[in-house]
């Protein structure tokens, strides 16, 4: 892996993710983490955060991150796509059971974690809400914002980290320290990057721009009261066996 300008990643051939520069932006983060633990040669280029990445929207037709491209097919920026591509490109290492209820379960957790409507999704929710009587901002309006959806962004996030609390805890009674299964598998990796939305990593594993760790550390104490410890214990034994640390953003 190296670091590359968005132009030469474009221009490359072989495997290119994009990722955005400095944030614990949690689909980027853990894409990048399971093309490295399936041992894929790759390069990787940046995402500016609030920047109109002009570059990028041509290639691949949206400004946001990650963007994944393999040689010359389309470039993929939804989390399903991307971890199917990988699946393809590295079958010796699956982060996907064949067994197929074992798959149905990882990508049920995938979708609820990752996909719309989801944690990350309902935490940006929260993230871009607007002080009382202000207008939505740029990156609100980027997403669509809607306040519906917003006022029930923490309770939705409530409710999956109880059910992923409790499915650790159903696998630790069948000696299993994974989300699915007996091996971890991408529903693992995807805990372990989008719990820094509500629990972020401190600086020296996490190391993201300063000025945004602010809006990261200041989880609502109602998503903080019902965070149960073995998420935690979950991410950090993920992070260390499976992760880059510090995580490269």
């Amino acid at each position: 892996m190296r670091y590359v300008d968005i132009n030469e990643a474009i221009k490359a051939d072989g495997l290119r993710i994009v990722i955005v520069k400095a944030m614990p932006s949690a689909w980027g983060v853990a894409a990048k983490a399971m093309i490295e633990f399936q041992s894929l040669d790759y390069l990787c280029a940046y995402q500016i955060p609030m920047s109109d990445n002009p570059e990028l929207l041509d290639w691949s037709g949206t400004n946001s991150a990650p963007v994944v491209a393999w040689n010359n097919e389309s470039p993929l920026n939804r989390w399903d796509d991307i971890l199917l591509l990988l699946e393809r490109l590295a079958p010796q290492s699956r982060l996907v059971p064949e067994n197929p209820a074992e798959r149905i379960e990882v990508f049920g957790i995938g979708h609820e974690i990752c996909g719309e409507l989801g944690f990350g999704w309902n935490r940006r929710l929260d993230l871009m809400r607007p002080a009382t009587g202000e207008q939505p901002g740029p990156f609100a309006q980027k997403y669509n914002y809607r306040e519906d959806e917003a006022a029930l962004a923490n309770t939705r996030v409530i409710a999956l980290m109880a059910q992923l609390a409790e499915r650790l805890k159903r696998q630790k009674e069948r000696g299993s320290d994974y989300l699915v299964g007996q091996a971890v598998t991408a529903a693992d990796f995807y805990w372990a990057a989008f719990s820094n939305f509500v629990a972020i990593q401190p600086q020296e594993l996490c190391p993201i721009n300063p000025d945004a760790r602010p809006m990261f550390e200041h989880t609502p104490a109602e998503i903080t009261a019902a965070i149960d410890p073995i998420l935690l214990e979950h991410r950090d034994r993920i992070m260390r066996e499976y992760y880059r640390l510090p995580l490269e953003l």
